[in-house]
């Protein structure tokens, strides 16, 4: 998979950027709570003294959903509270996303044109 490329001098407005950023983070904190009850599920199969490790455990993965879904609804508020017209230019953040399906969600979200990187002709063999 090539990576992004995302026509040069895209900028959004700030409140698209927020309401995608927000529903990013929605989607990590929902993973987290998933997580949450799954490891909570397990927990009733372990010795009661491993138990205590994966309660701790359990509070900290906990905190870090309340602590997402805090910051989605930051990032919300910011999006309804923007001016009009107030734009952001996302090229450079796009492009430092190391996490391919993160930064297409992104880029769709944001409604970037994507630049078509070089195909290759499906007939054509790559050699490493």
């Amino acid at each position: 998979m090539s990576a992004l490329n995302v026509s040069e001098g895209f900028a959004p407005s700030v409140a698209i950027t927020m309401d995608v950023l927000s529903g990013e983070i929605e989607l990590a904190a929902a993973r987290c709570i998933r997580l949450d009850k799954i490891l909570g599920e397990f927990m009733d199969s372990l010795p009661s003294a491993e138990r205590q490790v994966l309660t701790e455990s359990l509070h900290g993965v906990d905190l870090l959903a309340q602590h997402l879904t805090g910051l989605a609804s930051f990032a919300r508020n910011v999006c309804f509270a923007s001016p009009d017209g107030l734009a952001v230019p996302v090229e450079g953040a796009l492009a430092s996303l190391t996490l391919g399906a993160l930064a297409e969600r992104m880029a769709e979200g944001l409604g970037a044109p994507v630049v078509e990187a070089e195909q290759v002709d499906p007939g054509e063999v790559d050699l490493f």
